[in-house]
């Protein structure tokens, strides 16, 4: 007989310097037992053993090495006791140090400007209203109907929660001090009392590698928190078509939604506490998302958009009740719902971003591009916008690098050129260097070109094949290949250069489909608005040095930011107003499926050069 495993195996993990165990069952890879413990490593391959970034510290009852950890690791690393956590697979107990750096959250968000933003208040369709009914205006039928008269209407459109809440407050002979609550022309919600408290809402964008989230005060317009966490589904690979195949098993689909919602869910507790505001004060969450991220919020499975012809379960609004989403801090009869699919894999996210820009009168004929994991590419011109989207990996996030961040505290934003020390980073806030964000990979490649550590094709050149010495020693050799130093344990390294290739080849063969679609030619764009996360620390520059835009482009570049989560608050506080702009919005775009316009030959004539 062979040798019996034990029914379930404990995995005692050491993370954040608190040792805890989980029990899992035999043959269980590591990754899945630490992302049953609520631990979410970077795996940008979905666990295919070829990126190497799960690597963790472990001893104990595991299978040997596959061939992809000799790989990646080598012997000597191996020899240390570190193993790739998607390889390793438990045959009994073992025990593993978790790199707290790999899994920190970075949970707040570097945008100054965002809070700069003058909202305009309009007339959002979350909004409350005094109300003073006394023991004697009882002289209607109902107590519902003394209220509407209160509030001068006909008839009153409540829920009974709501009139369950204010038979409780009621003191007979004395009547009711309070306020009601309202989502569009519907009282879901009454508090006793006329203090002045905010009335709130959550908008929260959620992109393939962050998510960030805003608190706005609907009452004043204004952003009272915000924050941005890494999004934990990276465990299930780095881009949109990893998490597809995954969420295709039902089981994995639970946990992907699971693990998104109680990650925003913990951001939002962060930005209540830290404005001492109650939960029952939320009415409105609205999630913002490129398709398979809407999807997957919903726990609805993108099985369809794994093969052509690539459809979505669903293009229009989604919304729901906040009591079915109890793990997320909001009033049980709050709004939650999601902006509407344009097509494809362009999602809610694209349409806040053009809900944002649109009322700044851009120039046109314009580009608008996403920079993202799926990045999405608009084409505005008068009465028409062209729209389309490239699967351009996390680089531009900082994901799927080896020295990748979110831009967070600590992330190397830029690079310059310094001639008594080579180069010289710049870094979001104070504290330690801890990595490279989106922009900052961008700035490394363009400026590691322009000072010859890297040729024309992307290639990190030799240290002996560089003119200047002083330089050439940033170009160090580990293991046989090829990386260059930016900063202590801060590299770049060539698989790094081939992401960032890889982005830059799929937008920019994007770009000019989109361009040839229209007649247009690079020279004819009046400018080009750049939009993402990491938008605020991005070189227009540098974008240009490395191919992305096209080459006879004479039009201004400009950094939007995150347009699309502005675009949301923008959207929020707009109520009914804003869901007519939306609707002129939706009629003027034309989705133009690249995939049937010869993508993959151009993608690949972009991929010889830097």
């Amino acid at each position: 007989m062979g040798k019996k495993f034990p029914e379930l195996c404990d995995v005692i993990y050491a993370y954040k310097g608190i040792a805890r165990k989980v029990a899992v069952k035999p043959d269980t890879s590591l990754l899945d037992a630490l992302i049953s413990a609520g631990i979410v490593l970077d795996a940008a391959c979905g666990g295919q053993g070829k990126c190497g970034q799960c690597r963790v510290l472990a001893r104990g009852a595991l299978t040997e090495p596959s061939d992809e950890e000799v790989d990646k690791l080598g012997p000597e690393i191996l020899g240390l006791g570190w193993r790739l956590a998607c390889q390793a697979f438990v045959k009994g107990n073992v025990e593993v140090i978790v790199d707290d750096f790999k899994t920190d959250s970075r949970s707040k968000l570097i945008d100054f400007a965002f809070f700069e933003k003058n909202f305009t208040l309009h007339h959002p369709s979350v909004m409350e209203e005094k109300v003073n009914l006394r023991w004697d205006d009882l002289t209607a039928g109902s107590v519902s109907e003394a209220l509407a008269k209160a509030l001068g209407k006909d008839e009153l459109q409540i829920r009974p929660e709501a009139l369950q809440e204010l038979s409780i407050y009621w003191e007979e002979g004395e009547g009711w001090r309070g306020s009601m609550v309202k989502i569009d022309e519907e009282y879901v919600a009454i508090f006793s009392g006329h203090e002045e408290k905010p009335l709130c809402a959550f908008i929260c964008d959620v992109g393939t590698t962050a998510i960030s989230i805003v608190l706005v005060d609907l009452k004043i317009g204004k952003i009272l928190s915000h924050r941005t966490i890494a999004n934990p589904q990276r465990s299930f690979g780095a881009d949109i078509i990893s998490r597809i195949s995954q969420a295709i098993n039902p089981k994995d689909l639970l946990k992907m939604q699971t693990m998104l919602i109680d990650s925003i869910a913990m951001s939002m507790r962060q930005c209540l506490e830290e404005t001492n505001i109650s939960k029952e004060r939320v009415f409105e969450i609205l999630i913002l998302g490129n398709t398979v991220m809407e999807h997957l919020f919903w726990g609805i499975s993108p099985k369809p958009l794994a093969r052509t012809p690539y459809v979505p379960v669903f293009k229009d609004i989604l919304s729901s009740e906040g009591f079915r989403f109890s793990a997320l801090p909001m009033h049980p009869s709050g709004r939650i719902w999601s902006m509407p699919i344009v097509d494809k894999f362009v999602g809610g996210d694209m349409v806040s971003l053009l809900f944002e820009l649109l009322p700044l009168g851009p120039k046109i004929p314009c580009l608008v591009i996403d920079l993202g994991t799926n990045g999405e590419i608009g084409l505005i011109l008068d009465e028409k916008i062209f729209i389309t989207s490239a699967a351009a990996g996390p680089a531009f996030e900082g994901g799927a690098i080896s020295c990748g961040m979110v831009a967070t505290d600590g992330a190397i934003y830029s690079l310059e050129e310094d001639g008594e020390h080579g180069i010289k980073a710049l870094t979001i806030g104070e504290g330690i260097v801890k990595g490279l964000c989106g922009s900052g990979v961008i700035s490394a490649v363009a400026l590691f070109k322009k000072m010859g550590l890297i040729d024309d094709t992307g290639r990190i050149k030799d240290p002996d094949e560089i003119e200047e010495k002083a330089i050439a020693s940033l170009v160090v050799r580990e293991e046989g290949r090829r990386k260059i130093m930016i900063a202590d344990d801060i590299t770049l390294t060539q698989s790094d250069i081939r992401q960032v290739q890889l982005a830059k080849g799929a937008i920019s063969a994007a770009i000019d489909l989109i361009l040839e679609k229209a007649c247009l030619s690079g020279e004819s764009l009046s400018a080009v608005y750049l939009a993402g996360a990491f938008g605020n620390y991005l070189n227009p520059e540098d974008v240009i040095d490395i191919g992305l835009l096209p080459k006879d482009l004479t039009g201004e570049v400009k950094c939007l930011g995150n347009a699309a989560l502005s675009g949301g608050v923008r959207f929020v506080l707009g109520g009914r107003e804003s869901f007519k702009a939306l609707d002129r919005i939706l009629s003027k775009i034309e989705f133009i499926d690249i995939e049937k316009e010869n993508f993959n030959e151009k993608f690949l004539s972009k991929l010889t050069y830097l």
